[in-house]
């Protein structure tokens, strides 16, 4: 009988694991993102190719169409299509294409095209083009050199997102410009006469507050523009090779007339005012605050069913044409199965047939010459889109680079700069009595002195710009490691950490064997009920720790394979900047948020044991923010402490007090920190629970003594609360060095993350950055490892001091 019910026990456990193992797995098997699409008429024996492609609602339709069209035309080929929003699409892409499982085509955007290609994840398409007998020549030549890769095709292009000039007729006509001083979609304004648009554009109020402005800038204004007299910052705009600063004088000019615009005659707006002012989530030109602004084709339908009345025209220049562009293509992955299937899908892309389809819908400029008529005429009967033809003859490469670091270090040196002028003006223009605002004259003044200033500027940190992008392609190279770095160095730190594991294994036998008799067995139970969630740590957590120190020794991009680099990532570690800052950011804000956390917990729980009336609603009140998840409370925290309709600088406001700018790089940091009382909830909520633990008796017998509240408070309520304390110190401190989530949200994008300036630079910060954005996911392996062992040593000298000062049973 004990054989037969020892058997249903084993019995139970089997199917109990079992279950549990499925409850964990079954999204893997069940959960796909992508869609077969076929010819059901055909019975015959299909080719399936798969695809993979970004987008929106809209723009999945017409796909879905042309998908369509192309298995009715070849019902041989299946398509397997996997769709990701553009926030998804290109780490999707990187963790399939490092498993081995990229997808046949690739919907291509050529800015990423020398990473890409130099870590062997693209397949050159020449043999086809040349098999094919596919003739090129129909093409708009700069969307072709744009796919092109040291004289081999990578990509084939589909269509072109560029931007051009764009502006509201009714603010011209508000300010009764006469027509032909408007900018035409045929000719594009020089320099000059932009910049006196601009002015005449520009509206002050009695106050000297700006109530419009004439030009708002757009997505890349700054690197477009800075060429308008032919300088550049790198020696070729395609596969650069050094700098080309020093000595730049076109350079200097272009940047000094653009960003004396926005921070001395501020007829245009900047983006990081704009960025304050949060006018990024919609077309500038839904807001009356802008008369021009730049717009790429797909804009437009949104103007248009706004209600919006626009012009087109090509972007101004002053000697040279700043128009650089980049292509959305197709590819081919460099482990595709049917090239010769797969490269019939991409010419049906770039077919007479297909092409007409993107100009009509205004997605981009078809790359095909033929097909450009269909952006003239569109389906939204939008007039004026010849401007883009006319910016397509003189456009050139956007700069395209194989050297992950080098677009970061020329956004950061432009974002600090601007930082720095933005700062100026803000400051210079507070120091300007109220009086003197209004004065056209002081506006002048005020105007010129600006501008000396953005000069200045400018001129003194060209040498740092040339010092980044020097230190960019030195940071590209990487050495072969020597015996000391490649084998001495990872073999002692791989020892002495199998010997701590060995060390903590001993701890636990030792305390095994002071265990009393039957205790193995009830361990052994406790350990088959605790395995799906041990399958699952030992899946998820132990395994890409462990995987994550042995890539810590490895030059891997997600591409190719890993490449051993020995100790190589952590010595360069320490050779960072970012890293000491990093680490400094974190420190400074752990040091902050802690205190916040735990304090504002401790406060409100004890506030709540009071018995008052409606206690169930205040904490309910104060919980309430913690339901919030970490990028909501960001998205909610930017708005609250937006500049100019944030509910925060209206009660300034209401209150007499300047409003702050609390987002840019002098203040993001104290709001982030700021943040930490939002979720003062989570931690109240454990106090309070605890609290409500203490026996009553305690606080009789010690009000019977003469006991007032603080007394009860610090020699009863803390010493018992010091448990849970305890855990809420290490629990916090752990999240508080992993801050990461506000840094993604405060910043324009993801490219970027870390801005204002460096303001937000937390350690985290430099992982996702050298993972994500510099596909050194080796490197960033490393910045994990020492984040580890950082938190682990401070959680370890944490449990240590709890000995003195937390209150157990076993010291009572």
């Amino acid at each position: 009988m004990a054989g037969h019910n020892s058997g249903q026990r084993r019995k139970r456990l089997r199917v109990f694991l079992v279950v549990s193992l499925f409850s964990l797995l079954w999204p893997v098997f069940f959960l796909s993102s992508e869609e077969i699409i076929e010819n059901a008429g055909y019975a015959g024996p299909k080719i399936t190719l798969r695809y993979a492609l970004w987008g929106g609602a809209g723009e999945v339709e017409y796909s879905r169409e042309i998908c369509r069209r192309f298995v009715q035309q070849y019902p041989s080929l299946r398509l397997s299509v996997a769709v990701y929003p553009w926030g998804q699409y290109w780490a999707k892409l990187q963790t399939q294409t490092a498993a081995g499982l990229a997808p046949d085509i690739i919907s291509f955007y050529t800015f990423n095209l020398g990473v890409w290609v130099t870590r062997g994840a693209l397949r050159a398409l020449d043999d086809l083009v040349a098999s094919s007998r596919f003739d090129l020549g129909n093409f708009h030549q700069a969307a072709v050199k744009v796919c092109t890769w040291n004289g081999q095709l990578y990509c084939l292009p589909v269509e072109i997102p560029m931007r051009v000039l764009v502006f509201s007729l009714d603010r011209f006509q508000e300010r009764g410009l006469p027509e032909h001083l408007w900018p035409q979609p045929d000719r594009p304004l020089n320099w000059e006469e932009f910049k006196q648009l601009c002015r005449w554009l520009t509206i002050r109020e009695k106050d000297g507050t700006f109530k419009q402005y004439g030009f708002g800038v757009g997505p890349h204004w700054n690197e477009l523009m800075s060429g308008i007299y032919g300088g550049r910052m790198v020696d070729r705009l395609v596969n650069p090779t050094r700098s080309a600063v020093s000595g730049n004088e076109a350079l200097k000019r272009g940047l000094i007339e653009i960003f004396s615009c926005q921070y001395g005659e501020r007829t245009t707006l900047g983006s990081i005012p704009l960025a304050a002012g949060a006018w990024g989530g919609t077309h500038l030109l839904l807001s009356p605050k802008f008369a021009m602004t730049i717009a790429g084709p797909w804009d437009l339908p949104a103007l248009k069913k706004a209600g919006v009345r626009f012009g087109l025209s090509p972007l101004p220049r002053a000697t040279h044409c700043p128009q650089m562009i980049d292509v959305n293509g197709v590819a081919l992955s460099a482990t595709c199965r049917h090239p010769q299937e797969a490269w019939t899908f991409l010419q049906f892309l770039a077919s007479p047939e297909i092409q007409p389809i993107f100009g009509r819908r205004l997605k981009g400029i078809p790359a095909l010459k033929s097909a450009s008529q269909a952006l003239l005429d569109n389906d939204f009967g939008i007039s004026g889109c010849q401007a883009f033809l006319v910016d397509l003859k003189e456009a050139s490469p956007n700069l395209t680079s194989s050297n992950s670091y080098l677009p970061q270090a020329i956004e950061k040196w432009l974002s600090e700069t601007e930082q720095i002028l933005d700062a100026r003006y803000q400051e210079a223009w507070q120091g300007l009595p109220l009086k003197e605002r209004s004065q056209p004259l002081r506006q002048r003044q005020f105007a010129v002195q600006m501008s000396n200033f953005v000069q200045t500027t400018i001129s003194q940190r060209l040498a740092l710009l040339d010092r980044e992008i020097t230190r960019a392609f030195q940071r590209a190279r990487v050495k072969k490691p020597g015996l000391m770095v490649g084998v001495v160095i990872p073999l002692m730190l791989s020892l002495g950490a199998v010997l701590a594991f060995l060390f903590y294994l001993r701890k636990v036998r030792e305390h095994a064997r002071q265990s009393p008799a039957g205790h193995h067995c009830r361990q052994l139970t406790g350990y088959g009920f605790l395995s799906p969630w041990l399958a699952g740590f030992v899946l998820f957590t132990a395994g890409p720790i462990l995987a994550a120190f042995v890539l810590s020794f490895t030059d891997w991009n997600m591409v190719k394979p890993p490449g051993w680099v020995g100790a190589s990532n952590y010595l360069q570690m320490f050779t960072e900047k970012t890293f000491y800052l990093g680490l400094w950011r974190t420190f400074h804000y752990a040091l902050l948020a802690i205190p916040i956390s735990l304090t504002g917990g401790l406060f409100t729980a004890a506030l709540l044991t009071f018995q008052i009336r409606g206690t169930d609603f205040f904490k309910a009140v104060f919980y309430f923010p913690s339901l919030f998840t970490g990028a909501e409370a960001a998205v909610l925290w930017v708005n609250m402490f937006n500049r100019e309709y944030g509910i925060v600088n209206r009660i300034l406001g209401f209150l007499k007090i300047p409003p702050v700018s609390w987002l840019d790089q002098a203040h993001a940091f104290t709001t982030v920190v700021l943040m930490n009382f939002f979720w003062v909830g989570s931690s109240m909520i454990v106090y309070y629970a605890a609290m409500k633990q203490i026996p009553r008796q305690l606080y009789e017998a010690a009000e019977m003594d003469g006991a007032n509240f603080f007394q009860k408070f610090f020699h009863i309520t803390m010493p018992l609360l010091s448990p849970v304390i305890l855990f809420m110190v290490v629990v916090t401190t752990i999240g508080a060095f992993q801050v990461f989530t506000p840094a993604l949200f405060f910043a324009p994008d993801s490219t970027t993350i870390g801005s204002p300036g460096n303001a937000l630079r937390f350690y985290a910060v430099n992982i996702y950055d050298l993972a994500f954005n510099n596909l050194q996911m080796g490197q960033a392996c490393s910045y994990a490892v020492f984040l580890f062992l950082v938190i682990f040593v401070i959680t370890l000298l944490q449990l240590k001091l709890s000995r003195r000062y937390v209150y157990t049973e076993e010291k009572s």
